[in-house]
């Protein structure tokens, strides 16, 4: 069976290159806007499903596709990915010297035999007190507008007190679950 990745984000192409996995990408164009919940760990689990199926719909050879959706929380807010730079630095700003949620859904879709296992995972940041140069630094720097929270692992370790939880998902996939997940659908990891 070929594997697909649901994502063009180069963060989870790594993820699974990591893996030393053959996949094709075939980018989820799901709204994600049209599905909304006020849990955020049912919310990051519909996300990763919903783009499974409409990439597995896509995928006319039988298939295990791999999708996901990642996103920030603080305070029962949830902060995804920013519209404008001056978003992120507000983003930013907001998570200074607090403590958030990063949740990551996971969603591993077997088109063969319509079988789904999904997931979520949680990671808990303290970002330390930040400076305004230094995010204003960090925003001129990186391309936030592509992370949830306008940060990506990278950012996180940098911006972090502490981490509580678990933090193998950086790269926007739960890495400790896909390989599971793809074990159980006959690939070898």
């Amino acid at each position: 069976m070929k594997l697909v990745l649901a994502s063009s984000s180069q963060a989870r192409r790594k993820a699974l290159d990591l893996l030393g996995l053959q996949y094709e990408v075939i980018p989820s164009h799901f709204d994600e806007k049209s599905i909304r919940d006020s849990d955020p760990l049912v919310l990051a689990k519909k996300l990763s499903e919903a783009k499974a199926l409409e990439v597995g719909k896509m995928s006319p050879d039988a298939a295990v596709v791999v999708a996901a959706d990642l996103f920030v929380t603080l305070d029962n807010k949830i902060f995804e990915k920013p519209g404008t730079v001056k978003d992120a630095v507000d983003m930013l700003k907001t998570f200074s010297d607090r403590r958030l949620d990063i949740i990551a859904g996971l969603a591993v879709l077997n088109t063969e035999t319509a079988k789904m296992l999904s997931t979520v995972e949680v990671c808990t940041v303290k970002f330390r007190e930040l400076t305004d140069n230094e995010i204003m630094n960090y925003v001129a720097k990186y391309p936030v507008m592509q992370f949830a929270g306008a940060f990506d692992g990278d950012g996180m370790l940098r911006f972090a007190d502490h981490l509580q939880g678990n933090y193998n998902f950086q790269s926007g996939l739960p890495m400790n679950k896909l390989i599971l997940f793809l074990r159980e659908n006959g690939l070898s990891v």
